[in-house]
């Protein structure tokens, strides 16, 4: 029964300091878990998926990252200026990292996407996955006819014990494909920048759903995103 229940920890600490997220997130993921992070342009899904992939790779689990957004070198110079710097987990091969912006651009068109990262085995070794973004990767190959071979995929992986972090922005796929994945994730997450009155412009993060939480969490939490050191909880916010 043992292996039924494990989990990977959200837990982060540095210089003998937590920074605080895993205990507001539930404190692990179980295994065989759909993660959906949705949130539109800007709104903070990269940090988010670099945050947690950091931690996971600092306590020895292995990710594949495949982007849409970074190259190598770029995502490389991201992570490291925001403290998650994962270049000695790339050298070392715990970390898989794609470009889909340099890897499946040229010669495939893009209505090939969908195909290309079902049969890519390679890329589904490591324990934990992250697509990000799934939106803007399969914006041309997904659709209602061929979502069912999609998510079928991800129960297959996740009834192997994987873990798979998914992003995307709502504006960038079909209203059914979005509220499908809303539906079937296991843990739902949503970023969004929002207006504070008094204080401006700040990032939420909001746990619209966990299933099988082994822990407390707290529904919405108030973030920055600070030069060096990542995310930071915003806590100027709750002073009444």
């Amino acid at each position: 029964m043992g292996e039924l229940s494990k989990t990977k920890s959200l837990i982060l600490e540095r210089n003998g300091e937590k920074d605080g997220f895993a205990e507001r997130f539930g404190k692990e993921i179980p295994d065989g878990s759909l993660v959906f992070l949705e949130g539109k342009e800007g709104a903070g899904k990269s940090i988010f998926c670099q945050r947690f992939g950091y931690g996971f790779l600092s306590q020895g689990h292995t990710c594949t990252y495949i982007s849409t957004q970074y190259s190598v070198k770029s995502f490389l110079r991201q992570t490291s200026s925001v403290g998650y710097d994962t270049r000695n987990f790339l050298m070392s091969g715990k970390l898989f990292f794609i470009s889909t912006e340099v890897t499946l651009a040229e010669p495939k068109p893009k209505h090939t996407y969908l195909d290309a990262l079902l049969t890519t085995k390679k890329i589904f070794d490591p324990e934990i996955i992250f697509i990000d973004s799934l939106s803007t990767l399969l914006s041309e190959s997904l659709n209602e006819d061929n979502l069912m071979d999609l998510t079928s995929f991800f129960n297959r992986l996740k009834g192997s014990g994987k873990i798979i972090i998914v992003t995307a922005n709502p504006n960038d796929w079909s209203d059914e494909i979005h509220s499908t994945f809303q539906m079937i994730s296991d843990i739902h997450y949503r970023v969004a920048q929002e207006n504070m009155p008094g204080i401006g412009l700040v990032y939420q993060f909001y746990i619209e759903k966990f299933s099988g939480a082994q822990n407390r969490y707290e529904a919405s939490t108030t973030f920055k995103v600070q030069p060096g050191s990542g995310l930071a909880i915003e806590t100027s916010g709750v002073a009444f």
